[in-house]
């Protein structure tokens, strides 16, 4: 088996003073490396807080440095995803490369507390248990982590809570823990990351990070727009959908069962025989519904 490369060899391609800002994220860097790349694991990591605490960004922003670290190369926009669907396509893609990361974007609004009686999200808690072998990273953007279901709770690694934001210096603060899962019971135990910071072992509480670079929060808001848009539209016409069967009820509910059904046929152009047969009653008798259907003010 070929020998890793230690990853401080890497040379970064991209601007210098993006090189000097790479080293912000580098103990979770570190931490991303040990795991999927040095221990061939998967990585499951939640952000959770309130609208407006920057966990969109700094999701975006973890990726960025990690993609600049590992593969000397910007975040890729493919990799921002608004949707179950999206997320399984691009992980059943086979084009996803060992330590690459997903973003699931307004993961609450999506999965919810995943209705098992859904296939997509019975698709998609088979889709968390068995990419463990891929090496990737999906990271998930949600307000509360109970609106995952317990089974993808339980497969989280590392959860991150927005604590606040720095105005004056552009930062967002959150605190990360790292859980471990007791085999036996599925009890979680939640702990901070303890690493090596100038030489000296560490307990780490808090984790900072600027803004992502002006092109990845472009891409970003666009394709989060997209997404607004789609999921507004498709809001409005079930809306529709639903208006417009509650009319139809109100509009025949002094009709009949039996007139309401001949008066649908026969809004189809059918003829009273092939009513009657449909019906399985006989042509006199559809006559008499109709007449009936006629004196309450309906046009046939």
């Amino acid at each position: 088996m070929e020998e890793q490369k230690p990853i401080q060899e890497k040379k970064v391609n991209v601007p210098e003073k993006e090189r000097e800002r790479s080293k912000e994220g580098i103990i979770f860097n570190r931490w991303l490396y040990n795991r999927m790349i040095k221990s061939n694991k998967n990585v499951l990591s939640a952000v959770t807080g309130p609208t407006g605490s920057a966990k969109s960004y700094q999701d975006l922003k973890r990726a960025e440095l990690w993609y600049r670290y590992h593969f000397n190369e910007e975040f890729p926009r493919e990799n921002i995803c608004f949707s179950v669907s999206e997320v399984i396509r691009r992980v059943s893609s086979k084009k996803l490369r060992k330590g690459e990361i997903l973003i699931f974007e307004e993961a609450g609004a999506n999965l919810g507390s995943l209705d098992f009686q859904n296939k997509v999200c019975k698709m998609f808690t088979y889709v968390l248990q068995s990419f463990r072998s891929m090496n990737i990273a999906i990271f998930f953007n949600l307000p509360y982590l109970s609106m995952l279901n317990k089974q993808a709770r339980l497969l989280i690694h590392v959860h991150f809570m927005t604590k606040d934001i720095d105005q004056k210096k552009k930062l967002s603060k959150s605190k990360g823990f790292f859980r471990q899962v007791n085999q036996s019971n599925g009890k979680v135990y939640s702990k901070y990351m303890w690493s090596r910071v100038n030489n000296k072992i560490t307990q780490v509480k808090e984790f900072s990070y600027s803004l992502p670079s002006k092109q990845l929060i472009k891409t970003y808001e666009l394709k989060k727009l997209n997404f607004l848009s789609k999921m507004t539209y498709d809001f409005g016409q079930e809306l529709d959908k639903i208006e417009h069967e509650r009319n139809k009820k109100e509009w025949r509910k002094d009709l009949t069962e039996k007139q309401a059904r001949v008066y649908e046929l026969a809004q189809q152009g059918l003829v009273q025989r092939e009513i009657g047969k449909i019906m399985e009653t006989s042509t006199p008798n559809i006559c008499e519904h109709l007449q009936a259907i006629r004196k309450k003010g309906y046009l046939v």
